[in-house]
């Protein structure tokens, strides 16, 4: 079976380090190219896309040529090839035109979420199902929740892989350390198939990575993240040492990095009051890359990977599945205590519950008098408080409920995320609830124009027309804010552009986020914030 491995590995590195090249050209030749823009895109020109197309291409190439030479060498290691398998390289090619559209053309997120749903649950109804889930020695069968799961399961899978592919050579590193984790789950297991494609795939996206490392030359795209996505988490499922039914601690923890990212992506949004559809720059690769550079964020991530990997591999081939749970909470505790990764969603999380929690142990008479203040520099060094802290003052005179704000720079590295309001809301009935944009001025030519910059939630108790002329003195006080923003945005661009597009270090602040509760009429006092890890100075690549 050795030689199986190495084949299939070393045909599909062949194919992918020939086909991209190939692609590539194709790409450039038809404005199939990702440009740089103002805001997220930061690379210096356009780059070619569809690289998940040549990866793709590799990896079917050798998984029919391997079965070829299975049978004509006369092995018949491989089995019978299963009609789940043509379903699997079916929906792979699907998933990828949908990912091909939206590299050219845009999708919406629901667009593509509902694209997706409709290619899982057409390898559901072939016959791809989990029904039961296998933790650290423990099972639970799903009986009629198995067509849920499975297709939560490889949505969190597609979407993970497709989240985390947003530096160079990310995705391609993060998939091939997947790849061969659940290649030799394959051979070991009773699926030496799911073996060869696991192998296949981790060949084809070495060659990948020879083109994409950074300065990349070609993306995987959306087209090749999503497929490759939808391969691991099928795999996942296929490759148990037990049936190809069940979901073990072992692939779980395996796809721990992409799904830990994604997580905190949802947790980020949803804590910060944003769409989990929001974009912004503080996944896993941003932050990484702002504290480690681009080759760095490599090496990071390929032996946060590594270990996850190699542990969950040993503590399955050795009937250990809690060693997968270990690999993976070390793994996370390292990215958090080094401020790396999840810090900032750790302490979202953190103050969340306390405050949930203190609410409980509050005297009802204080709780409307009693405020709850939080603030949490989420990327970025730049003094913020300098807008919210009038703001704030603003509120607490006019007694209104609760104020939140969100400033996203994404261009430049920056975010920020600050929340005031009473322990004890007013009843849904009697709230008057108002979001409005912020806004900074940016030079147009010969004028001035208004860029949105983020966005303030404010909620006031409606109980009199005295509310109108509060809400009218509030706007006016929010117009003003418009200045410090506009000078604050300046100077950190003029910064970016005296580096020669890298962010200069920041000075050294302290801790980030506040919370305390105190009396209204006593007043609020609260700590200078502390930048996470994401400021720290690095190239903006």
């Amino acid at each position: 079976m050795q030689w199986m491995i190495a084949i299939s590995f070393i045909l599909s590195l062949a194919c992918s380090l020939l086909l991209v090249r190939i692609v590539r050209a194709f790409a450039r030749t038809v404005g199939l190219v990702d440009r740089p823009d103002a805001e997220r895109k930061v690379h210096e020109k356009p780059v070619a896309l569809a690289g998940g197309v040549a990866v793709y291409l590799a990896v079917a190439i050798t998984f029919a040529l391997s079965l070829i030479l299975d049978r004509t060498l006369g092995y018949h290691s491989l089995g019978t090839i299963q009609m789940r398998w043509y379903v699997l390289f079916g929906a792979a090619l699907a998933i990828m035109a949908v990912g091909l559209v939206d590299d050219a053309w845009s999708l919406r997120g629901r667009q593509k979420l509902l694209l997706q749903i409709v290619i899982i649950g057409l390898m559901i109804g072939a016959g791809t199902q989990i029904h039961q889930i296998g933790l650290f020695g423990y099972e639970i069968k799903l009986g009629a929740f198995s067509i849920p799961v499975t297709m939560l399961w490889l949505l969190l899978a597609v979407n993970a892989l497709n989240l985390i592919d947003g530096a160079d050579g990310m995705a391609s590193t993060v998939g091939m350390i997947i790849a061969v984790g659940l290649g030799i789950l394959g051979f070991v297991g009773a699926s030496p198939l799911s073996g060869v494609v696991g192998f296949a795939l981790a060949g084809a996206l070495l060659g990948f990575l020879v083109y994409n490392k950074p300065p990349a030359s070609i993306y995987l795209g959306d087209a090749g993240s999503m497929m490759i996505g939808l391969f691991v988490g099928t795999l996942a499922i296929w490759s148990s040492l037990k049936e190809s039914t069940v979901l073990a601690s072992a692939p779980l923890a395996i796809l721990a990095i992409p799904l830990f990212d994604s997580s905190a992506a949802i947790v980020r949004r949803r804590l910060t009051g944003r769409s989990i559809y929001a974009t912004d720059r503080g996944h896993m690769h941003h932050l990484l890359q702002l504290k480690y550079g681009p080759h760095g964020l490599l090496i990071v991530v390929g032996l946060a990977c590594l270990v996850t990997t190699v542990v969950a591999v040993l503590g399955e081939v050795y009937s250990e599945p809690w060693w997968a749970m270990f690999g993976v909470l070390l793994v996370i505790a390292v990215l958090i205590q080094t401020r790396s990764f999840g810090h900032s969603e750790a302490r979202l999380i953190f103050n969340r519950a306390a405050h949930f929690i203190e609410s409980f142990f509050m005297h009802p008479e204080r709780c409307e008098q009693s405020k709850q203040h939080r603030r949490l520099q989420l990327q970025g060094d730049a003094p913020w408080e300098l807008v919210w802290e009038p703001l704030v003052e603003f509120a607490k005179k006019h007694d209104l409920a609760k104020m939140k704000v969100n400033i996203s720079m994404p261009w430049l590295h920056e975010s920020y995320h600050a929340t005031w309001q009473s322990v004890r809301l007013p009843e849904r009935a009697q709230q008057m609830v108002m979001e409005v944009p912020l806004f900074a001025e940016r030079q147009n030519g010969d004028e001035m124009v208004d860029i949105s910059v983020g966005k303030l939630e404010l909620v006031a108790l409606g109980k009199s027309t005295a509310i109108y002329q509060n809400l009218e003195d509030f706007l006016t006080k929010l117009d003003e804010s418009k200045g410090p923003i506009t000078k604050i945005m300046l100077d950190l661009e003029r910064r970016q552009l005296k580096g020669k597009g890298t962010t200069v270090a920041p000075v050294s602040r302290p801790e980030t986020e506040t919370s305390e509760t105190v009396a209204s009429k006593a007043g609020e006092t609260a700590e200078q914030p502390q930048v996470d890890s994401a400021s720290h100075a690095v190239s903006s690549s």
